[in-house]
Formats: structure tokens, sequence, C-alpha cells
């Protein structure tokens, strides 16, 4: 469980740097809101977090 927030936590914190950093004004749909880009990492650390749950689970 733990595992999971971290991981969304890094997403949603990459998604909000790539807004900073690379972000465009309107054109991209994606890029153009760090409210979206920040949503979209933190469900991209998300989907991360099952993998790796799945793992640690079986030691």
């Amino acid at each position: 469980m733990i595992n999971t927030i971290i991981l969304t936590a890094v997403g949603a914190t990459a998604g909000f740097a790539y807004a900073s950093v690379f972000g465009c004004d309107s054109v991209c749909s994606i890029a153009s809101s760090s409210l979206d880009t920040t949503v979209y990492g933190a469900f991209a650390g998300f989907m991360v977090a099952f993998p790796v749950n799945k793992k640690f689970k079986k030691k």
C-alpha cells in the first residue's frame, strides 16, 4: 500500500515538473494545463505501482 502512495506521488511530481519545464500554451492537450499533466503523471505512477506491489507481495 505504501508503495502505491509513494509511486503515485512520484508520478504526480514528475507530471508537474514536465508541465513546468516543457508545457505548452494551449495547443497541446496534455501539457497545456499543469493540473492535467499532474493528474496524468499520478495515474501513470499508480499504474506502475501494481506490478511493483505484486513483486513485493511474493517475497
